[in-house]
């Protein structure tokens, strides 16, 4: 069987290399998380340019059709006689200018707003990526202090434990001081 010290020092060992091995595995998981969130902030980064080309696509398409409209409107002006340079027709133009314009400031702002949260979301990705960061050397750390925890407790037991020194034959003293034994 073994003898208490030798237990108490297998305890503490045994102890520590766990608490090592946990610092470990949550170092690991924390990078981990960091490597994914790293990699949701670059999606939400390639999303916003997305929604940033579908935004000017959207506003080139509704110039398209204004300007389709406006054609429109000036075939129909002419085939029924009437002068394109004052009056109702004029008016007319102007209107579905100033509509379009309305509409495309109305476009732009929509996307702006859906390409300001992918950059918020993309920001909020790249903080948990660095608190994981930090997590995980923290983990390591506190690991480390964990495990200092460890050794300096089973060195205490042990201290308990072991037997105490049985003085030597040469070094008997008396009550006050003076050698004994053999001179």
């Amino acid at each position: 069987m073994c003898d208490p010290i030798s237990i108490a020092v297998a305890a503490t060992v045994v102890t520590a290399a766990g608490q090592g091995m946990q610092a470990l595995q949550a170092n690991k998981q924390a990078k981990y998380q960091a490597k994914i969130a790293d990699r949701n902030a670059a999606l939400e980064n390639e999303a916003a340019r997305t929604e940033i080309e579908n935004t000017r696509t959207a506003a080139l398409e509704h110039y398209r059709r204004t300007a389709a409209l406006k054609g429109q409107q000036r075939v129909t002006a002419a085939a029924n006689g009437i002068s394109l340079d004052f009056g109702s027709p004029v008016d007319v133009a102007q209107d579905t200018d100033m509509l379009a314009r309305e509409d495309v400031n109305r476009i732009y702002q929509q996307g702006s707003q859906r390409t300001r949260g992918f950059e918020i979301n993309a920001s909020n990705f790249r903080a948990d990526a660095n608190s994981s960061r930090v997590a995980a050397t923290n983990a390591l750390v506190n690991g480390a202090f964990d495990m200092a925890g460890t050794a300096l407790s089973g060195a205490s037991q042990y201290s308990k434990l072991k037997p105490p020194k049985m003085p030597s034959a040469n070094s008997f003293q008396s009550v006050y001081g003076a050698r004994m034994g053999p001179a």
